[in-house]
């Protein structure tokens, strides 16, 4: 159950800078409102594990060549998504659409990368000092 907890944190934390940062690199064409921060995020991470895996088998059922580009088309469809579910994402124009899904995708794959390894030095340095329990079976 940890590790399900520290993996859904690490994807609305990538989740956050993937919507945030494009909406600060494309201005008014990629328009993220702060009020609608929380709710984007939750219906775009929500769409984008669901559909990352659906949109995945059906392209290996029907063209392999381009299963590389799963992330990128799940990336699009759950923007997609979550521009019509709520007011705190507005994108405008071909441009933003394209340039916004590859920002997402780019930065929600490097969030996804990099954070799990920086919990878990955080995690690490907590356990400093502690009783480390040897197993049953083992002798000094």
């Amino acid at each position: 159950m940890e590790r399900f907890l520290l993996k859904a944190a690490v994807f609305l934390a990538s989740a956050v800078a993937a919507l945030a940062l494009p909406s600060l690199i494309l201005g008014e064409d990629f328009e993220l409102k702060i009020s609608g921060l929380i709710t984007a995020t939750v219906i775009f991470a929500l769409a984008q594990s669901l559909l990352s895996p659906i949109i995945e088998r059906q392209i290996e059922k029907r063209a392999r060549a381009v299963v590389g580009g799963v992330g990128i088309i799940s990336t699009f469809v759950a923007l997609l998504i979550t521009a019509t579910l709520t007011e705190g994402l507005a994108i405008h124009g071909f441009g933003a659409w394209a340039g916004g899904t590859l920002l997402v995708w780019l930065i929600t794959a490097i969030g996804v990368w990099i954070l799990p390894g920086l919990f878990d030095r955080i995690g690490d340095k907590g356990d400093k000092g502690k009783a480390v329990d040897k197993p049953a079976d083992t002798k000094d």
